[in-house]
């Protein structure tokens, strides 16, 4: 014999599945924002050390001088950087690299 459930035993393991879903889906959230802040650390990381690379950077401070000289002229010509073709072709001696782009 089955024992029939009332409609309040009913709601109480409604409520209790309810329950556990928000913590799931708080669970499911709080991965997610780890996962981005982790993917922004990395980011973060990556492009400075790029930009200390290619301006020898030895402070923030200079970092920042730097970004901001460069930032009116990128912001103005940032398409046309990222989408011109640089060719790296190199001089009859085989030592020196010239970087040049085509138009």
């Amino acid at each position: 014999m089955t024992k029939k459930r009332t409609d309040e035993e009913i709601l109480q393991e409604l409520e209790e599945k309810i329950e556990k879903m928000k913590v799931k889906k708080q669970q499911v959230e709080a991965r997610k924002k780890e996962k981005e802040r982790k993917e922004r650390t990395r980011r973060l990381i990556q492009v400075g050390a790029i930009f200390e690379k290619y301006f020898e950077i030895q402070s923030e401070e200079e970092a920042e001088k730097i970004a901001k000289a460069l930032q009116s002229y990128v912001g103005k010509n940032k398409d046309k950087i990222l989408h011109h073709d640089v060719v790296v072709t190199q001089k009859n001696n085989g030592s020196k690299e010239v970087a040049s782009t085509k138009e």
